[in-house]
């Protein structure tokens, strides 16, 4: 399996990402193939990754076993695991070994993988597994390695996936996108929404000052109970969904910049602290955009501030999956 990120994820670089830190500590193991009948040592992981041309991280292929069936034209599979390779200063191949997917399967479900602009803020490495939504060729099917005939691995894989006589029940990825903007300072800006905000921000931190501490303010603040906070920066991060082409805004966080230090709050402690603007809620107003600010992420892509004006258009008005290009 070779893969671009054209699709928002990169499954072939960040899976070995996600499992290296295990494969050193020897937490995961690691087996010589899928037949599992040699464990791989974490000594012997390690001096294989010192032969290599390139770190373990760095591969170019991923290989994934899978067990298929179609049974009255519908297409069913599973995942059984992975094998890693890489090659050798010198051009031969490195077998890194094969992990069951069974000892990671609760790691793939609960741990979305990274994205960028064009990809979902909420996708696990399983539902990409699950999607199908990657490229990847069939290198054996049983014991058919195609080398005779290469052209029957193409059919093969054509058949099972896109083949409009078989019915497949693969995940359906939902696209959504996680944002971080920030909120211009007024010291930089004119724009007068700014103003009110930071004021209003503000004030009501200097009147709730313990009741931010309890919500997740470090101890460095313990410091500055009795002296005037000023707010230097204010970071929100929301969470896009659309809803008939329509895109909804939902507040995750409002992080505040003080004395360099930094308190974040989610939703539900702001909700508490009952922050209003024009006399609407906080979650309504940062909706609006009526202030300025500068886009500085977009899922786990950060946007250069030269680009953000053109991220931000792109999100409004493009495809969803069509944000970077």
């Amino acid at each position: 399996m070779k893969q671009a990120d054209s699709i928002g994820y990169n499954l072939v670089k960040e899976l070995p990402q996600l499992l290296y830190p295990k494969l050193l500590t020897g937490d995961l193991p690691l087996w010589e193939n899928s037949n599992k009948d040699v464990e791989i040592t974490k000594n012997s992981f390690a001096e294989k990754e010192t032969q290599a041309i390139s770190p373990f991280v760095g591969s170019n292929d991923l290989f994934i076993h899978e067990v298929w069936k179609i049974f009255k034209s519908n297409f069913e599979f599973g995942v059984l695991g992975f094998s890693f390779s890489g090659k050798t200063k010198f051009g031969g191949k490195i077998n890194y070994g094969f992990v069951d997917a069974a000892d990671i399967i609760n790691l793939l479900k609960t741990t979305y993988i990274p994205c960028n602009a064009n990809g979902s803020s909420t996708l696990s490495y399983w539902d990409v597994l699950q999607s199908k939504k990657f490229h990847f060729n069939v290198v054996q099917f049983g014991k058919e390695d195609f080398k005779t005939n290469p052209i029957r691995a193409f059919e093969i894989r054509d058949q099972a996936i896109k083949s409009e006589k078989v019915y497949r029940n693969f995940f359906e990825i939902e696209l959504n996108k996680e944002i971080e903007y920030k909120i211009l300072h007024p010291s930089i800006n004119t724009n007068e929404e700014n103003s009110n905000l930071y004021f209003t921000i503000q004030k009501l931190v200097n009147a709730n000052k313990q009741t931010i501490l309890n919500a997740g303010g470090d101890e460095y603040f313990t410091h500055l109970m009795f002296v005037p906070w000023k707010i230097e920066n204010i970071v929100v991060k929301e969470r896009w969904t659309k809803y008939n082409n329509i895109p909804f805004q939902e507040l995750l966080t409002v992080q505040l910049f003080i004395d360099k230090h930094s308190i974040t709050l989610n939703k539900a402690q702001l909700e508490e602290l009952d922050l209003k603007m024009n006399l609407q809620g906080i979650e309504e107003y940062l909706s609006e955009k009526s202030f300025s600010f500068i886009l500085q992420r977009i899922n786990s892509q950060e946007i250069a501030p030269q680009e953000a004006d053109k991220y931000y258009k792109a999100l409004r008005n493009n495809s969803w999956n069509k944000i970077k290009s």
